[in-house]
């Protein structure tokens, strides 16, 4: 008993400084993510960062936390004149010719933004009710009680965790069962565990030894994880999410697919999305021009704003509150930061409200298309089927 007393002293001294590297883990997180949900408060704050933050959602060549939108720039789709030349199409061609284009794309050099806005904007032609870029940005100056007023109460201050609220509950969650699993299971091994005479390497209370300590090591190695292979660990954690809760898995996929319908219905092409993968949730749209790059105008960051913001409006349509957000306003922060002129705090904060009211509006007139998108995004829909879905329902609504 002397010894499994002395084992049971270490281990609990072990698990006392797991508890203070934790804290410490912990409080760091939190400040490194502290000040995000000050857009939606009235008081004011500074949204001029670095770029270098990740995002649920990515242009080709950035990855992110799963589930969330990237505009890696703010240059925006600008639709073609139209010519008489121009043929008129169909949704239903407008979805034969883009998946064309897709299967065709070996090199990247046909699946791009110009042959797609193309296709798009002959379907534009032939229908002026199109659902494609057909939602105009008309800022206004929003407060928080218009915004909650405009959004019927949908949207409010609390229900969007704009400061990573929800990934720092799991991730205590998670580092705490670890903690008090590794203290039960160790506890149980110094007691449990036999002698082994016939292993050459560990006679007598070796195996022991090895067996306890390794097991109340695990704190440690979760921490070490969380701080060298953050990735890896926060995609286990979203896999574990994904297997044990349903509503995890439809809220990742109503987030993309905010993304998807918010940017289509203000000229955004998509070049591709993910929104049923354990690593990277992501709806990609495509990339600026080369050589254009710069400041960006008002109506640009507008658009933008409304397209970050679509992912966690739709998680607070469908769910009641939006838990998503945090990646995308942090890549927000850097794209609202290249506004020409520059904005204020006051009027960063104005925009990504209203940025919010647009979202909502656009989503909550096509409704019924963001639902049927979300089960045609879960089974797997190219790009092009996305399309005739929107425009079919978009017909439906016009009808």
């Amino acid at each position: 008993m002397n010894a499994v007393t002395r084992r049971g002293l270490v281990l609990a001294v072990v698990c006392l400084v797991g508890i203070g590297f934790a804290d410490c883990f912990i409080s760091t997180s939190l400040q490194l993510q502290t000040g995000s949900s000050a857009l939606l408060r009235q008081s004011g704050m500074s949204l001029r960062r670095a770029q270098g933050a990740a995002s649920r959602a990515v242009f080709p060549g950035r990855s992110a936390r799963g589930c969330r939108c990237s505009i890696a720039s703010g240059e925006m789709v600008e639709t073609q004149e139209k010519t008489a030349s121009r043929t008129a199409i169909s949704p239903a061609e407008a979805k034969e010719r883009l998946q064309k284009l897709q299967d065709a794309d070996q090199d990247g050099d046909k699946w791009n933004k110009e042959e797609v806005t193309t296709v798009l904007d002959s379907m534009k032609d032939g229908e002026n009710g199109i659902v494609w870029n057909s939602v105009p940005m008309l800022y206004r100056r929003c407060t928080l009680n218009e915004l909650r007023m405009l959004t019927r109460g949908t949207i409010k201050e609390g229900t969007l965790d704009l400061n990573g609220d929800d990934d720092m509950e799991v991730l205590n969650i998670s580092f705490y069962a670890t903690l008090i699993s590794s203290m039960f299971l160790s506890t149980v091994a110094a007691v449990a565990v036999p002698d082994m005479p016939q292993l050459a390497f560990f006679r007598g209370e070796i195996l022991r030894y090895v067996i306890t300590f390794g097991i109340g090591s695990l704190p440690f190695a979760f921490l070490g994880a969380g701080l060298s292979v953050p990735g890896l660990l926060q995609a286990a954690l979203i896999q574990g999410r994904r297997l044990l809760s349903k509503e995890f898995r439809q809220r990742l996929v109503y987030h993309e697919a905010g993304h998807f319908l918010v940017g289509y219905c203000m000229g955004l092409p998509v070049a591709g999305y993910q929104a049923n993968d354990s690593i990277l949730n992501a709806c990609q749209f495509f990339p600026p021009d080369e050589g254009i790059a710069g400041r960006l105008q008002y109506d640009e960051v507008d658009r933008l704003c409304a397209v970050s913001m679509g992912g966690v409006v739709a998680e607070a349509m469908r769910f009641g509150e939006g838990v998503g957000g945090f990646a995308d306003l942090t890549q927000l922060q850097g794209l609202i930061s290249r506004a020409t002129p520059r904005l204020d705090d006051k009027g960063q904060q104005e925009r990504v409200r209203w940025g919010c009211v647009s979202a909502y509006t656009t989503l909550k007139r096509h409704e019924k298309a963001l639902d049927a998108l979300a089960d045609a995004m879960m089974a797997g829909a190219t790009v092009a089927e996305c399309v005739e879905l929107i425009e079919r329902f978009g017909r439906d609504l016009r009808d």
